[in-house]
């Protein structure tokens, strides 16, 4: 299973909240992946990454499409 969070029209200071929110929700439902939507923005993309840290996982950029960013939860 697959979780996605999209992050269009979110404000920065909003983000780790709901990305906390969104990685808590999707370990409870044992997701083995997730996407979470950032546009090309790059400071979306810096505010994503660190509020992963405290998940000690590695999120990696899509090939294909810059604006998402995939992280394995297996």
């Amino acid at each position: 299973m697959k979780g996605t969070l999209d992050l269009h029209g979110i404000k920065h200071v909003d983000v780790q909240r709901m990305v906390d929110e969104f990685m808590w929700d999707q370990i409870q439902k044992k997701s083995t992946s997730v996407e979470i939507i950032t546009g090309n923005s790059d400071q979306m993309k810096r505010v994503v990454k660190e509020s992963l840290i405290d998940y000690n996982l590695n999120p990696y950029e899509e090939i294909f499409n810059q604006g998402k960013i995939i992280v394995k939860l297996n």
